[in-house]
């Protein structure tokens, strides 16, 4: 990248964003409120304090606390097994290294199959970095209980300290947080389209697009995390609000476009066509806010009404706003009800934890690295840079675009730090005389890297690395710090141990983000294939089977946020300039995956109304050739996306024909019944023949670049 465009990169990511004020407050006073028991009761290791409070930290009080307890038990749990480890082989060093071999690979392997975040973490690596402390202290065994006794005490002391400044000033409930952050989105979205047809605007109402792009899906999707855990109702239509999430953020780029593309159209758009959409956008914004769907009559498709000014960007938010009428949740007269089963469980690891080899390649790899790390810097008798290991274990991520986002950022940041902190030890702490003068100081320098950590994914573990090498260097004994050679051995440690990374993940089974991308859109395609086979099914066994398909594709979904953001990490010079040409794949990536949850959104549905279908329904056998040809299509997607093979277009032909005998056999059904199925399997078919024209475009895409390529249009 040129300076330039790092530099646009970092105003972009530094902007202001909804929410990000009020958190880097909240943690700023947290972080200056643990140094009070830290510099009254001279505790050491005041490090751990800080960073616990970074990790742990999230958008809502009930997360923050609910993370402060995990946290606590995972490190208790982490440093006891320690201290047992110690007992059978602190004097043999061969058994010692064979447990540090098993902490840090148990902790990756956990680190990857649990579906708390950060819990295999909290496990594994305190045990690990137990494992290498007699080398570190040389081998003192008082001095090394008592470093894990005050390990405990000071995660202990800054789990507690935040999750209390974080309940004081935030007592925020997930749920409502939700809404209202969609609820700006709907504002926002409904101000823009007002504002193109010449209406006047409430300046409350002007929250800037481009802000709320930036800051993307992380916080919504955060906030229905917590929601989920604490509600029934949120976590019984989980896919259905991730869905609304998906499709608002959609709504808020496509209404950024129609900014930029409206000044600049040769023709005119209609005003009613603006102010219809500027509407729809109000009344979503109202049910959603209500907690149920439009009423009958009270929401008209917006998406058939086309004129000779056809703008696309107002095309596109006449379609979303079309989705989000049918992926909109139940009211709460239905609250008590499921979508498919209200029996579903908590799953401790991913369906797949024990069959997929993945996981245990990717703890191999992290475990391989970090032990080469480990026998260098004691080789070389340089104990200083023991954070080449730790390294390995946090950069230890699924593919190589998040491997490399990672370690840049660790870098980076710790670069940053590392000058914040060095230009306070030089100038400003020698001539800091009170424990004002210290606050301010820190809070400064507080201040700066908790902003940062409260950005997107991608610039926040960046902030994290910067108050972690901040608080190294400045918080170095009770006294003044004036050594600048902690910050030099943690930049050397980082970057030894991502070089170590770098190499072993290069070498050994290498994954690609976009490659681990086709292949989880393509388990959706196949998952969601099986899901409409088992929709006509009643029987328990089909239904808990649909269950385990839904958090199947739930988490597929979460994987697919996270490779697209990763996968920008990994562009060669042609691609990079297809994505600057603004029509790289990763767009269709998010196209594709919206239109997926709101097919999965609709067959949970009618798994529902189909639960209580007696066997003599006149229409049952319609529906299940319907189900059959949606699940072809449905699979010729899946072998699209993996392999390149175009399905043809008899499928959808198919299931054109497949609903008009639907349509045919409805009028021997109760008009309400058939009528709700019908319009189900309308958008059923319309949201499967979205999929087929988005893979289309993806396999197109990647033709293009290899076509420039081949041409050399593309210089460097």
């Amino acid at each position: 990248m040129s300076p330039s465009a790092v530099f646009d990169f970092l105003r972009r990511e530094l902007a202001p964003t909804p929410g990000r004020s009020g958190a880097t407050f909240r943690l700023t006073l947290a972080c200056l409120a643990a140094t009070i028991p830290v510099l009254t009761h001279r505790i050491p290791h005041a490090l751990i304090v800080m960073i616990v409070m970074y990790i742990i930290t999230q958008e809502d009080a009930a997360a923050t606390v609910l993370g402060s307890i995990l946290g606590i038990a995972g490190v208790t749990l982490g440093l006891s097994a320690a201290l047992l480890a110690w007992k059978i082989s602190l004097d043999i060093p061969w058994l010692r290294l064979c447990f540090f071999i098993a902490f840090f690979l148990g902790g990756l392997f956990l680190k990857r199959v649990m579906t708390i975040p950060g819990l295999g973490s909290a496990i594994g690596l305190p045990g690990s970095l137990a494992m290498i402390l007699p080398d570190i202290l040389r081998y003192n065994p008082e001095a090394m209980v008592e470093f894990l006794l005050w390990v405990w005490l000071c995660a202990a002391l800054g789990l507690t300290v935040n999750a209390c400044v974080q309940l004081l000033l935030s007592p925020g409930e997930p749920l409502q947080l939700l809404r209202r952050e969609l609820d700006t989105r709907f504002t926002a979205a409904e101000a823009a389209l007002r504002s193109l047809s010449g209406g006047r605007i409430a300046e409350s109402a002007r929250t800037p697009l481009r802000l709320l792009a930036i800051a993307g899906m992380t916080r919504p999707l955060a906030l229905l995390n917590s929601a989920s855990m604490m509600h029934p109702w949120a976590r019984e239509r989980h896919e259905t609000i991730a869905a609304l999430i998906t499709l608002t953020d959609r709504l808020v780029t496509s209404a950024i476009a129609l900014e930029a593309v409206a000044p600049n159209f040769e023709g005119k758009i209609r005003h009613e066509r603006l102010m219809r959409a500027a509407e729809g956008c109000a009344l979503m914004r109202r049910v959603f806010g209500e907690l149920r769907l439009p009423a009958t009559g009270e929401w008209e498709t917006l998406s058939e009404e086309q004129d000779s000014a056809t703008v696309p960007p107002l095309e596109d938010i006449e379609g979303i706003l079309d989705q989000i009428a049918l992926a909109l949740p139940r009211g709460p007269e239905a609250a008590g009800e499921s979508e498919i089963s209200s029996d579903e469980k908590f799953h401790l690891f991913v369906p797949d934890a024990f069959e997929n080899p993945e996981y245990v390649r990717f703890a191999i790899k992290g475990t391989l690295a970090a032990l080469i790390c480990y026998i260098c810097f004691i080789g070389f008798d340089y104990r200083g840079i023991y954070t080449c290991v730790i390294t390995c274990f946090v950069v230890s991520v699924s593919t190589v675009g998040a491997v490399r986002q990672k370690g840049l950022f660790r870098f980076g940041g710790a670069a940053v730090g590392g000058g914040m902190g060095l230009i306070a030890v030089m100038y400003l702490l020698p001539n800091v005389e009170t424990i004002g003068g210290f606050w301010l100081v820190f809070s400064a320098g507080t201040a700066v890297a908790a902003w940062a950590n409260f950005g997107t994914p991608r610039i926040s573990y960046g902030g994290y690395q910067t108050g972690l090498a901040f608080y190294k260097a400045v918080l170095q004994s009770f006294g003044p710090a004036f050594s600048a050679k902690v910050i030099r051995d943690r930049l050397v440690g980082v970057f030894f141990g991502l070089a170590v990374f770098g190499i072993i993940e290069h070498l050994l089974w290498p994954v690609r983000a976009r490659d681990v991308l086709r292949s989880r859109l393509a388990e959706i395609m196949h998952f969601l294939a099986d899901i409409a086979r088992s929709t006509g099914a009643s029987s328990t066994a089909h239904t808990g089977n649909t269950v385990d398909l839904r958090r199947r594709v739930s988490l597929k979904v979460e994987s697919i946020q996270r490779l697209i953001e990763s996968s920008k990490f990994e562009m060669g010079a042609i691609e990079a300039y297809k994505f600057e040409r603004g029509d790289f794949n990763v767009e269709t990536a998010q196209k594709f995956t919206a239109d997926a949850q709101l097919v999965l959104v609709l067959l949970l549905s009618l798994a529902r109304q189909k639960q209580n279908v007696p066997d003599a329904d006149p229409i049952q056998a319609a529906e299940a050739e319907l189900d059959s040809a949606i699940a072809k299509a449905l699979l010729a997607i899946e072998m699209h996306v993996t392999i390149g093979y175009l399905p043809e277009e008899s499928y959808l032909q198919d299931m054109v024909h497949a609903f008009e005998v639907y349509l045919a056999a409805g009028a021997h059904v109760p008009g309400r019944v058939a009528a709700g199925r019908v319009a189900v399997y309308r958008a059923l078919v319309t949201g499967v023949k979205g999929l087929f024209s988005e893979s289309l475009n993806f396999r197109k895409e990647e033709h293009e670049i290899a076509e420039i390529g081949r041409r050399g249009e593309v210089q460097v």
